[in-house]
């Protein structure tokens, strides 16, 4: 099973990605094949066509399965592409079964928990405190009255 997720969104909270590099586009992950030279270094760049956390969306995905180049797992489209249309570099499907690495969970948990950051409800069952919890946490903190409740 493979989930659709907004390409810039996933790549701006991926773990891998940095700003400092390739002029804001960088990609730091060791399996990354865009890559080029920077002050000595070898730096990747981001792109959905090679990311090496999923597989970029294609019209042939939502149309054609039988395609020969067609994604034969299951895709979990979240109310992406609704049109049934695929715009080239929209969406990359990445894996949310068994076969999903570490760092594919670590990346899809990143990109859900941006996505609900305004869903108490996803916030709770994951266990995640909102914004406004964790501001007031902070304010209490700083007047003492956290110290006075102990």
């Amino acid at each position: 099973m493979r989930k659709a997720v907004l390409f810039d969104v996933f790549s701006s909270r991926c773990q891998f990605f940095n700003i400092e590099t390739a002029g804001g586009n960088g990609c730091d992950h060791p399996d990354q094949i865009i890559t080029e030279e920077e002050n000595g270094k070898k730096v990747g760049s981001c792109h959905c066509h090679t990311c090496p956390l999923g597989i970029e969306a294609e019209q042939q995905d939502l149309t054609d399965r039988e395609d020969p180049d067609a994604v034969k797992d299951e895709i979990d489209w979240d109310g992406l592409c609704e049109d049934g249309e695929v715009i080239e570099g929209e969406c990359l499907l990445v894996p949310v079964d068994g076969t999903a690495s570490e760092e594919q969970k670590q990346a899809m948990y990143s990109y859900e928990r941006y996505m609900h950051r305004y869903d108490k409800q996803w916030l709770d069952a994951h266990g995640t405190k909102t914004h406004l919890q964790i501001i007031d946490e902070l304010h209490e903190y700083g007047t003492g009255r956290q110290q006075d409740n102990e």
